[in-house]
Protein backbone atom coordinates (compact mmCIF):
# COMPACT_ATOMS: atom_id res chain seq x y z
CA UNK A 1 0.00 0.00 0.00
CA UNK A 2 1.30 3.38 -1.04
CA UNK A 3 0.32 6.07 1.90
CA UNK A 4 0.07 9.94 1.07
CA UNK A 5 0.37 12.47 3.44
CA UNK A 6 -0.34 16.27 2.69
CA UNK A 7 -0.37 19.22 5.04
CA UNK A 8 -2.91 21.75 3.79
CA UNK A 9 -4.02 25.13 4.81
CA UNK A 10 -7.49 26.43 3.68
CA UNK A 11 -7.22 25.18 0.34
CA UNK A 12 -10.24 23.06 -0.16
CA UNK A 13 -10.81 23.94 -3.65
CA UNK A 14 -7.65 22.61 -4.66
CA UNK A 15 -8.47 19.72 -2.77
CA UNK A 16 -11.50 18.44 -4.40
CA UNK A 17 -9.67 18.41 -7.96
CA UNK A 18 -6.88 16.89 -6.65
CA UNK A 19 -8.31 13.68 -5.26
CA UNK A 20 -9.05 12.06 -7.78
CA UNK A 21 -5.60 13.03 -9.61
CA UNK A 22 -4.08 11.71 -6.36
CA UNK A 23 -5.34 8.05 -6.41
CA UNK A 24 -3.54 7.40 -9.27
CA UNK A 25 -0.93 6.78 -7.37
CA UNK A 26 -1.66 6.35 -3.76
CA UNK A 27 -4.16 3.76 -1.62
CA UNK A 28 -4.37 5.77 1.12
CA UNK A 29 -4.11 9.47 3.03
CA UNK A 30 -3.35 10.79 5.83
CA UNK A 31 -3.94 14.74 6.23
CA UNK A 32 -2.83 17.26 8.25
CA UNK A 33 -4.98 20.62 8.49
CA UNK A 34 -3.27 23.78 9.74
CA UNK A 35 -5.96 25.91 11.18
CA UNK A 36 -8.07 25.64 8.45
CA UNK A 37 -11.47 27.89 8.01
CA UNK A 38 -12.64 26.73 4.53
CA UNK A 39 -14.33 23.52 5.36
CA UNK A 40 -11.52 21.79 4.76
CA UNK A 41 -11.70 19.33 7.92
CA UNK A 42 -15.59 18.62 7.39
CA UNK A 43 -14.96 17.62 3.60
CA UNK A 44 -12.28 15.45 4.34
CA UNK A 45 -14.41 13.55 7.02
CA UNK A 46 -16.88 13.30 4.68
CA UNK A 47 -15.02 11.54 2.17
CA UNK A 48 -13.05 9.35 4.55
CA UNK A 49 -14.31 6.12 3.34
CA UNK A 50 -14.46 7.55 -0.48
CA UNK A 51 -10.92 8.15 -0.47
CA UNK A 52 -9.71 5.70 2.00
CA UNK A 53 -8.36 8.68 4.43
CA UNK A 54 -6.87 7.30 7.46
CA UNK A 55 -6.09 9.74 9.52
CA UNK A 56 -6.03 14.11 9.94
CA UNK A 57 -4.48 15.39 12.19
CA UNK A 58 -4.68 19.21 13.63
CA UNK A 59 -0.63 21.00 13.12
CA UNK A 60 -0.78 22.35 16.66
CA UNK A 61 0.49 25.70 15.02
CA UNK A 62 0.24 29.15 15.64
CA UNK A 63 0.55 32.86 14.03
CA UNK A 64 2.37 33.88 17.27
CA UNK A 65 4.71 31.29 18.39
CA UNK A 66 8.18 29.83 16.47
CA UNK A 67 7.48 26.59 14.72
CA UNK A 68 9.96 24.17 13.70
CA UNK A 69 8.61 23.04 10.10
CA UNK A 70 10.62 19.88 10.34
CA UNK A 71 9.03 19.03 13.86
CA UNK A 72 5.53 19.10 11.61
CA UNK A 73 6.15 17.31 9.74
CA UNK A 74 7.80 14.22 11.19
CA UNK A 75 4.51 13.80 12.98
CA UNK A 76 2.87 13.54 9.43
CA UNK A 77 5.53 11.20 8.94
CA UNK A 78 5.33 9.13 11.16
CA UNK A 79 1.49 8.91 11.37
CA UNK A 80 1.83 7.54 7.59
CA UNK A 81 4.85 4.80 8.95
CA UNK A 82 1.98 3.29 11.27
CA UNK A 83 0.21 2.17 8.02
CA UNK A 84 3.48 1.84 5.26
CA UNK A 85 6.64 2.09 4.46
CA UNK A 86 6.14 3.32 0.81
CA UNK A 87 5.59 7.09 1.26
CA UNK A 88 4.39 9.73 -1.05
CA UNK A 89 4.42 13.59 0.25
CA UNK A 90 2.73 16.02 -1.64
CA UNK A 91 1.70 19.70 -1.14
CA UNK A 92 -1.94 20.58 -1.95
CA UNK A 93 -1.01 22.34 -4.99
CA UNK A 94 1.05 19.58 -6.98
CA UNK A 95 -0.31 15.61 -8.27
CA UNK A 96 2.10 13.24 -9.59
CA UNK A 97 1.95 12.40 -13.26
CA UNK A 98 3.94 10.00 -15.85
CA UNK A 99 3.54 6.54 -17.42
CA UNK A 100 4.47 4.45 -15.35
CA UNK A 101 0.87 3.00 -13.65
CA UNK A 102 0.59 2.26 -9.63
CA UNK A 103 1.32 -1.30 -9.46
CA UNK A 104 4.85 -0.28 -11.13
CA UNK A 105 5.26 2.23 -8.68
CA UNK A 106 4.58 0.16 -6.10
CA UNK A 107 7.17 -2.62 -7.06
CA UNK A 108 9.77 -0.59 -7.73
CA UNK A 109 9.72 0.85 -3.89
CA UNK A 110 9.20 -2.77 -2.51
CA UNK A 111 12.58 -3.06 -4.38
CA UNK A 112 14.26 -0.39 -3.06
CA UNK A 113 14.20 -0.44 1.08
CA UNK A 114 15.41 2.99 2.14
CA UNK A 115 15.55 4.40 -1.03
CA UNK A 116 14.32 8.54 -1.30
CA UNK A 117 13.32 9.43 -5.10
CA UNK A 118 13.66 12.95 -6.03
CA UNK A 119 11.33 13.90 -9.33
CA UNK A 120 11.22 16.51 -11.62
CA UNK A 121 9.53 19.29 -10.52
CA UNK A 122 7.42 20.61 -13.28
CA UNK A 123 6.12 24.25 -13.01
CA UNK A 124 2.80 24.72 -15.08
CA UNK A 125 1.89 28.22 -15.96
CA UNK A 126 -0.90 27.57 -18.90
CA UNK A 127 -2.80 24.05 -19.51
CA UNK A 128 0.58 23.12 -22.27
CA UNK A 129 2.86 25.50 -20.89
CA UNK A 130 5.50 25.57 -18.01
CA UNK A 131 8.10 27.77 -16.51
CA UNK A 132 11.72 27.00 -17.78
CA UNK A 133 13.97 29.91 -17.16
CA UNK A 134 16.47 29.89 -14.26
CA UNK A 135 16.46 27.13 -11.79
CA UNK A 136 13.12 25.65 -13.26
CA UNK A 137 14.32 24.38 -16.09
CA UNK A 138 15.55 21.51 -14.37
CA UNK A 139 14.58 21.09 -10.57
CA UNK A 140 14.03 18.31 -8.38
CA UNK A 141 12.45 17.96 -5.51
CA UNK A 142 12.12 15.56 -2.22
CA UNK A 143 8.55 13.49 -2.53
CA UNK A 144 8.68 9.60 -2.98
CA UNK A 145 10.79 7.32 -0.93
CA UNK A 146 10.33 3.23 0.96
CA UNK A 147 11.03 2.90 4.41
CA UNK A 148 12.03 -0.11 6.25
CA UNK A 149 12.47 1.76 8.85
CA UNK A 150 11.83 5.02 10.92
CA UNK A 151 13.51 8.16 9.46
CA UNK A 152 14.27 11.26 10.89
CA UNK A 153 13.71 14.55 9.38
CA UNK A 154 16.59 17.39 9.44
CA UNK A 155 15.76 19.82 12.14
CA UNK A 156 14.61 23.07 10.17
CA UNK A 157 13.12 26.22 10.72
CA UNK A 158 10.90 26.76 7.50
CA UNK A 159 11.04 25.13 4.15
CA UNK A 160 12.11 21.63 5.57
CA UNK A 161 12.15 18.49 3.32
CA UNK A 162 9.40 16.95 2.36
CA UNK A 163 10.28 13.52 3.40
CA UNK A 164 12.86 12.29 5.61
CA UNK A 165 16.08 10.30 3.77
CA UNK A 166 16.34 7.29 5.14
CA UNK A 167 19.99 6.54 3.72
CA UNK A 168 19.84 6.31 0.11
CA UNK A 169 18.41 8.22 -2.66
CA UNK A 170 17.53 7.68 -6.37
CA UNK A 171 16.12 9.74 -9.29
CA UNK A 172 12.63 9.16 -10.95
CA UNK A 173 12.82 11.02 -14.55
CA UNK A 174 9.93 12.14 -17.18
CA UNK A 175 7.81 10.95 -18.89
CA UNK A 176 7.84 7.75 -16.14
CA UNK A 177 6.83 10.21 -13.70
CA UNK A 178 6.93 14.13 -11.95
CA UNK A 179 5.85 16.58 -9.76
CA UNK A 180 3.16 18.48 -11.38
CA UNK A 181 3.32 21.85 -9.50
CA UNK A 182 0.45 24.67 -9.74
CA UNK A 183 2.66 27.38 -8.24
CA UNK A 184 3.06 30.02 -11.14
CA UNK A 185 -0.18 29.58 -12.79
CA UNK A 186 -1.94 32.84 -12.01
CA UNK A 187 0.87 35.75 -10.98
CA UNK A 188 -1.14 37.48 -8.24
CA UNK A 189 -1.77 34.59 -6.20
CA UNK A 190 1.82 33.53 -5.81
CA UNK A 191 2.73 37.16 -5.58
CA UNK A 192 0.67 37.21 -2.32
CA UNK A 193 2.38 33.51 -1.42
CA UNK A 194 5.92 34.77 -1.85
CA UNK A 195 5.16 38.00 -0.22
CA UNK A 196 3.57 36.13 2.45
CA UNK A 197 7.19 34.41 3.16
CA UNK A 198 8.96 37.35 3.33
CA UNK A 199 7.00 38.31 5.40
CA UNK A 200 7.07 35.59 7.38
CA UNK A 201 11.12 35.56 7.41
CA UNK A 202 11.14 39.14 8.61
CA UNK A 203 9.09 38.39 12.06
CA UNK A 204 11.29 35.22 12.36
CA UNK A 205 14.31 37.43 11.86
CA UNK A 206 13.28 40.23 14.19
CA UNK A 207 11.19 38.81 16.84
CA UNK A 208 12.89 35.36 17.47
CA UNK A 209 16.58 36.04 15.96
CA UNK A 210 16.22 33.08 13.67
CA UNK A 211 18.29 32.83 10.40
CA UNK A 212 15.86 32.70 7.36
CA UNK A 213 15.80 32.73 3.47
CA UNK A 214 17.00 35.75 2.48
CA UNK A 215 14.84 38.01 0.61
CA UNK A 216 16.59 37.86 -2.39
CA UNK A 217 15.82 34.15 -2.59
CA UNK A 218 11.91 35.18 -3.19
CA UNK A 219 12.81 37.72 -6.28
CA UNK A 220 15.30 35.31 -7.66
CA UNK A 221 12.60 32.76 -7.56
CA UNK A 222 9.63 35.45 -8.75
CA UNK A 223 12.17 36.66 -11.58
CA UNK A 224 9.99 40.02 -11.67
CA UNK A 225 7.70 37.87 -13.76
CA UNK A 226 10.09 38.02 -16.86
CA UNK A 227 9.63 34.33 -17.68
CA UNK A 228 10.30 31.93 -20.16
CA UNK A 229 8.02 29.06 -21.40
CA UNK A 230 7.97 25.70 -23.04
CA UNK A 231 4.86 23.82 -24.26
CA UNK A 232 4.76 20.36 -22.23
CA UNK A 233 2.79 17.24 -22.54
CA UNK A 234 1.02 15.66 -20.85
CA UNK A 235 -0.91 18.75 -20.36
CA UNK A 236 -2.53 20.33 -16.81
CA UNK A 237 -5.28 18.04 -15.34
CA UNK A 238 -6.58 20.37 -13.61
CA UNK A 239 -8.16 24.36 -14.68
CA UNK A 240 -6.04 26.57 -15.74
CA UNK A 241 -7.75 29.16 -14.31
CA UNK A 242 -8.47 27.50 -11.03
CA UNK A 243 -7.19 30.57 -8.83
CA UNK A 244 -9.60 32.98 -10.44
CA UNK A 245 -12.05 31.65 -8.80
CA UNK A 246 -10.99 32.82 -4.82
CA UNK A 247 -10.72 35.75 -3.59
CA UNK A 248 -7.28 36.41 -2.88
CA UNK A 249 -8.07 39.41 -0.48
CA UNK A 250 -9.85 37.20 1.86
CA UNK A 251 -6.95 34.37 1.78
CA UNK A 252 -4.94 34.19 5.15
CA UNK A 253 -2.26 34.27 3.36
CA UNK A 254 -3.14 38.30 2.55
CA UNK A 255 -4.85 38.73 5.50
CA UNK A 256 -1.65 37.48 7.27
CA UNK A 257 0.50 40.59 5.31
CA UNK A 258 -1.56 43.38 5.83
CA UNK A 259 -1.92 42.50 10.21
CA UNK A 260 1.69 41.95 10.28
CA UNK A 261 2.82 44.88 8.46
CA UNK A 262 0.80 46.91 11.26
CA UNK A 263 1.74 44.72 13.75
CA UNK A 264 5.42 45.17 13.36
CA UNK A 265 6.01 48.30 11.53
CA UNK A 266 7.36 46.35 8.56
CA UNK A 267 8.96 48.45 5.51
CA UNK A 268 7.72 47.37 1.63
CA UNK A 269 9.56 44.41 0.96
CA UNK A 270 9.77 45.15 -2.46
CA UNK A 271 6.01 43.68 -3.51
CA UNK A 272 6.96 43.71 -7.36
CA UNK A 273 4.26 46.21 -7.73
CA UNK A 274 1.78 43.78 -7.68
CA UNK A 275 -0.48 46.52 -4.63
CA UNK A 276 0.42 43.94 -2.18
CA UNK A 277 2.23 45.94 1.01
Amino acid sequence: MIVQITLTRNELFLIKEMMPLWQKYADAFIFMDDRSTDGTYEYLMENKEKYNILNILPSNCTDTELTTESTTRQRLYDEALKHSGKIICLDTDEYLDGTINKTQLEDLLETNKDVLFYLKWIQYTAHDKIRVDGPWKSNYKDRLASYSKRAIFVPTQMHSEHIPNPGQYGIINPPDLFIAHMQWLDKKTVAVKQYYWKILDFITRTRDNTATVPVTAYDDSVANFNWEYETFSPTLKIPADIYSTQDISSSYKYKFIKDKIKEFDIPNLNDWGMDIH
